[in-house]
């Protein structure tokens, strides 16, 4: 495995530290979400103000942004049509491939022009990595006990232990050429 595939451009506490006018200002077009522990709690489909709000003000700095989840059509539906944007449901990431991602947006989507932004160095960091996406990865959003989240925090901890080695730790957040 190509450990260097889940190493993200840029790593924040969470989707609201994203500089996301700079990201445009460097050519992004297109931003892809993950939904469980990205912009949600696992299992939490309240779409508050706030990620409304955030969505909106991607949207009108002119980048098109779409959810696409490993998470249920009923749980990932709910979601996007809350935020008014197209989604992906049960997409088996990381091995979700870049015309499934391209059927999501409104033009012609282009990989250096696209981020992919989630909580997983091996889920979605490398799912981007291996289609040659640009990548930003945040702290997984925990609320309360679930067996999938502790199951998927506990390979976070252990890849991140591996990847120390590519110079990512966690909680040490950095902004990358795409931020800059």
């Amino acid at each position: 495995m190509d450990y260097e595939l889940m190493i993200p451009d840029s790593y924040h506490p969470s989707v609201y530290d994203i500089n996301y006018s700079l990201i445009r200002d460097n050519g992004i077009k297109y931003a892809v979400f993950d939904v469980d522990c990205t912009i949600l709690p696992f299992d939490d489909i309240n779409v508050g103000d706030d990620l409304i709000n955030l969505f909106d003000y991607i949207k009108s700095l002119g980048i098109q942004s779409v959810l696409c989840s490993s998470g249920s059509k009923k749980r990932v539906e709910v979601v996007g049509e809350k935020l008014d944007i197209n989604y992906m449901y049960g997409a088996r990431k990381p091995y979700v491939g870049f015309n499934s991602l391209k059927s999501l947006f409104d033009d012609d989507f282009e990989r250096k022009k696209s981020v992919f932004i989630g909580d997983s160095p091996f889920f979605d960091m490398y799912n981007a990595g291996k289609i040659n996406m640009n990548k930003i990865l945040v702290d997984m959003l925990i609320q309360g006990f679930n067996f999938k989240t502790y199951t998927n925090e506990f390979i976070r901890a252990a890849l991140f232990k591996r990847l120390r080695v590519y110079g990512l730790e966690e909680k040490k957040y950095y902004r990358g050429s795409i931020e800059r």
